[in-house]
């Protein structure tokens, strides 16, 4: 019966991501709490069938249904990923809601850093405080911890300083490393680094160019990785 349990979490973290696209298209005008959501042409209210994740894109052809304007891939891509980032957790567990809320908080930045090139430090704000509440794990750190912990440190800062990356990036770094371990955090960028390094190799746009790579997304996809591996 695993697959079933994994099925609803995943389908529940589907349900997330959609609502997280939604929050950051909504950000700004803060209408995101208690208004149903709206097609971005006609601005028509979506019924429930309209909003299910995944399958109502696809029984909708990627249209709307009122206006037949195409839907934004990036919706259904959001959903089918953010799925994965949920599937592990218990939510019968309080630390495992808790971690789920952590998770979040990580994909509303990293949907906002996709199409901004930026995100606001609020939206991590969860993270951050369940980082500082685990943060007394530092003192039962172990030599190789902090090994593992303090020049990783001081390389995103420098690469902060230098503005070769985001303070942000060194922020959600610092979360990782505190709500989970060292060890974990790195092996989130690493493998960060590596989609970000096959996004740059498959682009052409990127590779002839001296445009910025969001990092957050490459971030996230990394810790779906390592949630899953752990």
């Amino acid at each position: 019966m695993e697959w079933i349990f994994k099925l609803t979490n995943y389908l529940i973290g589907t349900c997330l991501a959609s609502h997280a696209a939604l929050i950051c298209d909504r950000w700004d005008d803060g209408n995101f709490i208690f208004t149903r959501s709206r097609c971005s042409f006609c601005h028509t209210e979506l019924c429930l069938l309209d909003e299910l994740p995944i399958f109502s894109y696809f029984w909708l052809h990627g249209k709307c249904r009122y206006c037949h304007n195409f839907i934004p891939p990036k919706l259904v891509v959001i959903e089918i990923i953010g799925g994965f980032a949920f599937i592990s957790f218990d939510f019968s567990k309080l630390l495992d809601i808790l971690t789920a809320i952590f998770v979040f908080s990580l994909l509303l930045a990293a949907i906002c850093d996709y199409d901004q090139m930026e995100f606001y430090l609020i939206m991590i704000l969860p993270a951050v405080i369940l980082a500082l509440w685990q943060s007394p794990k530092i003192f039962s750190y172990q030599l190789f911890d902090f090994i593992q912990l303090i020049p990783v440190l001081i390389t995103l800062i420098y690469y902060s300083l230098t503005k070769k990356l985001g303070f942000g990036d060194f922020l959600i770094y610092l979360t990782l490393a505190l709500y989970f371990n060292p060890e974990f955090a790195n092996h989130v960028f690493l493998f960060g680094a590596l989609f970000s390094l096959t996004h740059f190799l498959l682009d052409e746009t990127l590779r002839s160019t001296t445009s910025a790579i969001a990092f957050v997304p490459d971030i996230f996809l990394g810790l779906i990785v390592q949630l899953l591996l752990r």
